[in-house]
């Protein structure tokens, strides 16, 4: 996925476990000699759902130390159930212990929006639609929240303000008119950028049309308007729904013909998961 790029992903959980961390674990440097005895943790799902985040579970404890060793049950994207093992590491009980907390907050959170994300998904099928997500992620959380997304079988929509040029309310608002924001934006971005229009009715629709907007996104309109709008675009550029879109309403609108949903729905409202990290001593690591 975009995004993820080696050396970063390392600075983020760096910046993670720093924060939990700070300069030590006090309670299991108390531990003394035993802090360093071999133990095996097995993650353990406690109910159902779809498994996302576990290769950088698996960095956060190496960064702590290279000598832990894993082994994945649940691979990235699929299904599991309550009492699964997702995965497990054997490591020296300080290795273990220090990365636990932030190890099982990314695994909870990813899992969650990735098991939130595949319902989306089960909803539509059939229909020929994407669900995507947005820019509502939690702040650091962006890179492995959008890949949750992908986990769970969704697209993501544009990491940031960086990659795409979407022109939204505020920036129409300010230019006076569809036509006039994207004349302005297009000779300033590079020629690789896509220009996305949110448009919230028919009149903005037919001045993105005629301006070759290359995703024409309707913002909050009706199922009515909706089809209105795929007419008028007549696959003239990609047509994308937003605003208003939950469990209930989304297979209704993904048959209205649009190409793409998105929703912050899939972030902001994924629960966290239940899994738990059990240990138990073994003779050696391995």
């Amino acid at each position: 996925m975009r995004g993820l790029v080696p050396w970063d992903v390392d600075r983020r959980l760096q910046i993670f476990l720093e924060e939990d961390l700070g300069f030590d674990d006090i309670t299991t440097q108390g531990l003394g000699d035993l802090s360093l005895k071999p133990v095996r943790a097995r993650i353990i799902a406690r109910e159902k759902g779809i498994m996302s985040g576990g290769p950088f579970a698996i960095r956060l404890f190496n960064l702590i130390d290279p000598q832990v060793k894993e082994k994945i049950h649940i691979e990235e994207g699929e299904a599991f159930k309550n009492g699964d093992c997702v995965m497990e590491v054997v490591g020296q009980t300080r290795a273990i212990l220090m990365g636990e907390r932030v190890a099982l907050n990314l695994l909870q959170r990813l899992c969650g929006i990735a098991t939130k994300t595949r319902e989306f998904v089960e909803v539509v099928k059939g229909l020929p639609v994407k669900i995507a997500d947005t820019r509502k992620t939690s702040p650091g959380l962006r890179i492995f929240e959008k890949y949750a997304v992908r986990c769970g079988g969704g697209v993501n929509h544009r990491l940031g303000l960086y990659d795409c040029a979407l022109i939204k309310d505020n920036h129409i608002s300010i230019c006076g008119s569809v036509k006039n924001a994207i004349q302005r934006v297009r000779p300033a971005i590079p020629f690789t950028a896509r220009i996305v229009v949110e448009c919230e009715n028919l009149k903005q629709v037919s001045e993105a049309i005629e301006e070759k907007a290359d995703v024409i996104m309707l913002d909050n309109m009706n199922t009515k308007q909706i089809r209105e709008a795929v007419k008028m675009i007549d696959k003239r550029s990609i047509v994308e729904a937003s605003g208003g879109v939950n469990l209930e309403t989304v297979r209704e609108i993904a048959e209205q013909g649009v190409d793409i949903i998105s929703t912050g729905y899939i972030t902001h409202h994924a629960i966290w998961l239940d899994l738990n990290l059990e240990v138990e001593e073994v003779a050696d690591v391995l």
